[in-house]
């Protein structure tokens, strides 16, 4: 080693080591790194954050089966209106239902037209306990076409949404908590009434069973058709060698399961030969059958509709 580079060796080793500056830049360069971490992490939030699980959503149109009960099927007057017209406390609790639900926010608790919203309603709300004013009048038929037709003109709108029972009980409730001293309906304003609005029109109400028990039937159907398709398709492979129907479905349907699927939902063919025509050919490829019975002539309709009606029957 050179005399130069041991006197450059000595000086350097007589340099003081600063060991607080070599902390200081080390914890720069470390603090740079978690920085540097962190701002990677803020960049990826929206994906580390985003939810892979979906939402349970409350499906509110599900309908359980208990929520459904058996009726029967029945048929029934849409109202005795000389029934209705007689005041019960029954008719008359369930018309206050009513007033509280759709009429106390314009006519106000006591039926004066002081509800909360009758400040912002032009004309006013009527005021029952009084007689003056009355568009239609307090009589129940006069209150029964106020809810029927409205009153042109004001904020009183018709309530198609009541039955007429519903109408009643509400008229009854009116005139009992708030007319004074209510005018009584003739038999012949009744009469009158049932004839403007068909009130003795017969309603037919077609009844429903709950949905787990319509399930079971529909299934049993479901099955009780197929095993009969089985039994016919099975007929028709035996038929295939000695019937003309037989080996003419053969030859013109692409699926023969789908075909007869096609004639047992519907029996109105059975009786009328242009109408099983017309079923096979309107949805051609679509019911199981193909092209080739625009092949067909008069007599192999007639042995095809012949032949399916016999197993069908």
């Amino acid at each position: 080693m050179s005399n130069i580079e041991k006197e450059k060796n000595g000086a350097l080793s007589k340099v003081p080591v600063n060991k607080a500056k070599i902390f200081s830049l080390a914890y720069i360069y470390i603090l740079l790194i978690w920085l540097g971490i962190g701002l990677f992490y803020l960049s990826k939030m929206d994906q580390i954050a985003r939810n892979t699980i979906p939402p349970a959503i409350q499906d509110t149109m599900k309908v359980e089966p208990s929520e459904i009960k058996l009726q029967m099927p029945k048929t029934t007057q849409k109202a005795n209106v000389f029934v209705l017209s007689q005041p019960s406390n029954l008719l008359i609790q369930r018309g206050k239902k009513l007033f509280n639900n759709y009429c106390i926010t314009c006519h106000g608790t006591n039926g004066k037209g002081d509800g909360v919203a009758a400040a912002a309603l032009k004309p006013s709300p009527r005021n029952f306990t009084t007689k003056k004013g009355w568009v239609n009048g307090p009589k129940l038929v006069e209150i029964y076409k106020t809810l029927s037709d409205g009153i042109q003109g004001s904020s009183m709108m018709e309530y198609d949404q009541f039955s007429p029972k519903q109408k009643f009980a509400l008229a009854q409730y009116i005139r009992s908590a708030f007319v004074p001293n209510p005018p009584k309906d003739t038999k012949e304003e009744l009469n009158n009434l049932i004839q403007t609005y068909k009130l003795n029109e017969i309603e037919k109400n077609p009844g429903q069973i709950p949905i787990r028990d319509a399930m079971i039937l529909i299934e049993r159907g479901a099955q009780s058709k197929y095993h009969k398709i089985l039994s016919i398709l099975k007929s028709i492979q035996n038929d295939a060698v000695v019937s003309e129907g037989a080996r003419i479905f053969n030859s013109v349907t692409k699926d023969k399961i789908r075909a007869l699927t096609t004639l047992i939902n519907t029996n109105e063919w059975h009786n009328n030969q242009k109408v099983f025509i017309d079923l096979i050919v309107h949805e051609l490829n679509e019911d199981g059958f193909n092209e080739k019975v625009h092949d067909l002539s008069d007599v192999q309709w007639s042995d095809l509709f012949n032949y399916l009606n016999k197993l069908f029957s």
